[in-house]
């Protein structure tokens, strides 16, 4: 276990929830019909790829696409569906994730998630909440929870998953963040930007990520933005005003190593037990009756 990592995400995850109850206390003497929750229909498209490595698995490509649909509940409530498909360490991903929402742009979002996933080796299905605090240009976010993995070999294991990041805006076009997160008992951390285009709803994304077992990975992608009540808004507007993460990438993304066949969140198999007359089989883990030649029984029972 990676404790710095670790360490990382509980920190984030305290300072977050504090700021974000201290949000919520403030914003109960404002105006809260002043800004909805969600400022339209909107949606966001994005696709990418990279390269990934640790100890269990050769250097693979990674691909990923996905897409996100927020529509406003009233005033103060937003609801919104994510889908997503990755391909990495040679298995496909496909999942999708709901987002049920209260947020106060100016100050804060406070939500449930909930979501299912196929990650090739394992079946995977997560309920938890999200928590997001604005102070001007920073933004703390935060979505932790219950996780249960249903691996093909062997049986159901119940996990808990925190992802936590630190985004600044040095200029609202521009998104530069810092996370960890733990998945399924897998640390990790990254380091991320995303550049919005002046000209079109469009932005660049670069994305890398360190974690347990020399896990390593490097991405980029392109985000596609539409919708809202205002065309020519910046990346961080859009990012507190329309959509919210899509929390399938990242529970995938941050748990790619802990997913994958034959991962530290697997566990360790037991042998099976052999009955009397059977020997277990390196190569199969099976138990084999034992074969006795008759020639060489005959020679031991012969020989004085």
């Amino acid at each position: 276990m990676t404790k710095p990592v670790l360490m990382t995400t509980t920190i984030l995850s305290g300072v977050l929830m504090l700021g974000v109850f201290g949000g919520v206390a403030r914003a109960a003497d404002m105006d809260m019909g002043a800004m909805p929750a969600v400022s339209a229909i909107n949606g966001k498209i994005e696709i990418g790829g990279g390269v990934a490595d640790f100890d269990a698995s050769s250097s693979d490509e990674i691909l990923y696409g996905a897409a996100s649909l927020s529509v406003p509940l009233g005033d103060m409530f937003g609801l919104q569906g994510d889908l997503a498909v990755t391909n990495v360490f040679g298995e496909t991903g496909v999942g999708g994730n709901v987002h049920l929402f209260t947020r106060d742009p100016n100050s804060y979002l406070l939500g449930a998630i909930a979501g299912y996933g196929d990650v090739g080796p394992a079946t995977a299905y997560w309920v938890g909440g999200e928590a997001e605090l604005y102070m001007d240009n920073v933004s703390f976010e935060l979505a932790a929870g219950y996780l249960n993995v249903n691996p093909d070999i062997g049986s159901n294991s119940d996990e808990l998953f925190a992802i936590a990041d630190v985004a600044f805006y040095p200029v609202e076009n521009f998104r530069l963040s810092l996370g960890g997160s733990s998945v399924a008992g897998f640390e990790s951390g990254n380091i991320a930007a995303e550049y919005m285009l002046d000209s079109l709803p469009m932005s660049l994304k670069l994305k890398g990520e360190v974690g347990e077992d020399k896990f390593v990975s490097a991405t980029a992608g392109i985000s596609f933005y539409f919708g809202g009540n205002d065309s020519s808004k910046s990346l961080l507007r859009r990012h507190r005003e329309d959509d919210p993460r899509n929390r399938v990438l990242d529970i995938f993304g941050a748990g790619a190593a802990a997913f994958a066949g034959g991962t530290p969140a697997a566990g360790p198999t037991t042998p099976p037990t052999c009955g009397t007359g059977q020997t277990l089989n390196p190569e199969s883990g099976l138990c084999e009756a034992v074969v006795i030649d008759p020639e060489v029984f005959t020679r031991v029972a012969l020989d004085p």
